[in-house]
């Protein structure tokens, strides 16, 4: 037998038990039994080279994310790190992992970096962007990226885009705006941190009847299944309750 001929007998048999290996034999078996020859080139084609361009894009970005840069560290000294993540998709997944890290500057530049040509008014990566200024202190620049947002894309929801909002007025001084979109999301962002948000903000503006309402409207409305509450949402509740002495 020709080696092209034990080849091909190789791919298609590799195929077949690539298939049953991961789940795919319903459809691809009766393919691959039936055309045999375009059976195999199609199986490889849709679903062994995806799966390894993608293997290799999950093996890359999680390398860049282990040699991160060292949040004491100033931008410029990691350039080349940045300049190796190939795609948008690559910087954000590397700017998030920065977030987590408390590495703003880093975050900052590589939303920035991906944000060119088409994906310019991408919602995702302006959120993005919009979250690591705050974290950074740069409240009016995570504000202005919010307005950006909406004005590029107006039918565009988002609940965290919704709270960095509001989380921004609030640390410019602009104390009423922020009380009314902290008091339009509540029922409408997941969690109390809402409520318990717009409940401090009312005692810090003598309103105390007011904060005492959202605090009790807080507790009543999460507070009897704690179980179902993440960490975040468990704090936020104890504060409402701490407030309420």
């Amino acid at each position: 037998m020709p080696i092209l001929g034990i080849f091909a007998v190789l791919v298609y048999f590799g195929c077949i038990f690539h298939a049953i290996k991961t789940g795919r034999i319903n459809y691809w078996l009766m393919v691959l039994v039936l055309l045999p020859g375009i059976g195999s080139v199609s199986y490889l084609l849709l679903e062994v080279l995806p799966e390894a361009r993608n293997n290799r894009v999950a093996r890359r970005t999680a390398s860049k994310v282990g040699h991160a840069p060292d949040p004491n560290c100033r931008m410029r000294g990691h350039t080349a790190h940045f300049e190796t993540a190939d795609t948008a998709d690559d910087k954000r997944h590397l700017a998030e992992e920065c977030i987590r890290r408390g590495q703003w500057d880093d975050a900052v530049a590589l939303y920035r970096s991906a944000l060119v040509g088409p994906l310019a008014g991408d919602p995702a990566l302006l959120i993005g962007l919009s979250r690591a200024l705050f974290g950074r202190g740069d409240f009016q620049a995570s504000l202005d990226t919010l307005d950006a947002l909406q004005r590029d894309n107006p039918s565009y929801q988002s609940r965290e885009g919704h709270m960095i909002y509001a989380r921004n007025l609030e640390m410019l001084g602009r104390t009423r705006e922020a009380a009314e979109e902290y008091r339009s999301l509540i029922g409408y962002a997941l969690g109390p941190e809402a409520q318990v948000r717009y409940g401090l903000l009312m005692q810090a503006m003598g309103e105390r009847q007011l904060a005492e309402e959202a605090f009790r409207d807080a507790v009543r409305t999460y507070g009897p299944d704690r179980k179902k509450l993440d960490p975040a949402d468990l704090e936020w509740i104890a504060q409402a309750e701490s407030n309420l002495g």
